[in-house]
């Protein structure tokens, strides 16, 4: 199209050459060429136009699509930076309640703590003065043991001291009836003599019908029964004489002589401290001392076969009464520690059925 145009600006401006120059044909075909050419501006003023308009009408059309789509953005847009906002402050309050939360967490735990650490010092104490009434305890179980056994060696030689004025007299007794004229006996083969043998103040003498053969043959025994006015009979061996030591002590228990019994079961345990009888008695021992009542003296003593023989059948059944021992004692939160140590160490014994048992009604 530019070099359309050229060339007719070419044509134009050498128009006046040409029609000095040419002839008349030459200048009617230059006038029909122009012409042609005008009318072909015209037909290409009109089509560009058209198209011109055609293109400035699709681009308003996309102008005002886009001026819509701007204004459909902004609003979206608009709409985005108000959820933002609505987002900005819920993340605020949610920051605060989670630090408000988290405070208020944080304090609930420096109680619980607190509170846990209390317990603690609190159960070590008690630990503490239940040690030291044990020792105590064993000092007091160490002093008795050492009087009983000054007290038998006292008995022993004040038995021996008897023994020996005892024979001491008899043997003055002897002597003055080989010495002296009124203690010569003469007794015939027809005669019978009567010896009276004093067993104690209060006894009547036993009449004791001797011959003269049995006067000869055993004249030292008889005059022993004459002498021996101090002495004591032995006793008859009765039934229970035959019991073994636990089974003793055990009937005392039964028979409710708790004092005596645990006295007995103690004999036992010292005895043989080690042994399944040794154990049994000292679990009784702690037996003997609940049933009196004596339930701080009775946790020591379960104590000592628990910490001792940990793995005897008897240490389950000293560890519950233990625990009974402080609930009677209102020591409840203790007796639950007791029970629940019983379903994690003996958990197949019997004892642990009944420290369930115990838990769920406390």
């Amino acid at each position: 199209m530019k070099k359309t145009l050229r060339n007719i600006f070419i044509v134009s401006a050498l128009s006046p050459l040409l029609i000095q120059c040419a002839s008349q044909d030459e200048v009617q075909r230059l006038q029909y060429q122009l012409h042609v050419v005008n009318k072909k501006l015209e037909d290409m003023k009109s089509t560009t136009v058209g198209d011109i308009q055609k293109r400035q009408a699709a681009s308003s059309n996309q102008l005002d699509q886009l001026d819509r789509e701007i204004l459909n953005l902004k609003g979206q847009l608009e709409e985005t930076n108000h959820l933002n906002r609505r987002l900005k402050e819920q993340n605020k309050e949610l920051e605060t309640n989670i630090s408000v939360v988290a405070k208020e967490e944080a304090a609930r735990r420096e109680e619980a703590l607190l509170k846990i650490q209390d317990e603690q010092r609190l159960k070590e104490e008690r630990i503490a003065e239940l040690n030291a009434k044990l020792k105590a305890q064993q000092e007091s179980l160490q002093a008795i043991q050492q009087a009983r056994v000054r007290d038998a060696e006292r008995r022993a030689q004040d038995a021996r001291l008897k023994a020996d004025a005892a024979r001491a007299k008899a043997l003055a007794a002897s002597k003055s009836v080989g010495t002296s004229s009124r203690g010569i006996i003469h007794i015939s083969a027809e005669n019978f003599k009567q010896v009276f043998a004093t067993t104690s103040a209060n006894t009547p003498a036993t009449v004791v019908p001797v011959t003269a053969k049995s006067v000869k043959a055993e004249p030292q025994t008889q005059i022993q029964q004459t002498t021996s006015a101090d002495s004591k009979p032995a006793p008859a061996p009765t039934a229970s004489s035959s019991q073994s030591p636990l089974a003793k002590a055990e009937q005392l228990f039964n028979n409710k002589d708790y004092r005596n019994a645990y006295s007995a079961f103690e004999s036992i345990a010292t005895t043989n401290p080690t042994g399944d009888v040794g154990i049994s008695a000292g679990y009784m021992m702690g037996e003997c001392l609940f049933e009196q009542k004596e339930y701080d003296k009775a946790i020591l003593q379960y104590q000592k076969i628990i910490s001792q023989n940990g793995t005897h059948a008897k240490a389950a059944s000293a560890t519950y009464r233990q625990a009974m021992a402080f609930e009677q004692l209102a020591d409840n939160e203790t007796a639950r520690m007791i029970y629940k140590k019983i379903l994690n160490h003996y958990g197949s014994s019997p004892e642990a059925a009944k420290a369930k048992e115990k838990l769920g009604n406390m």
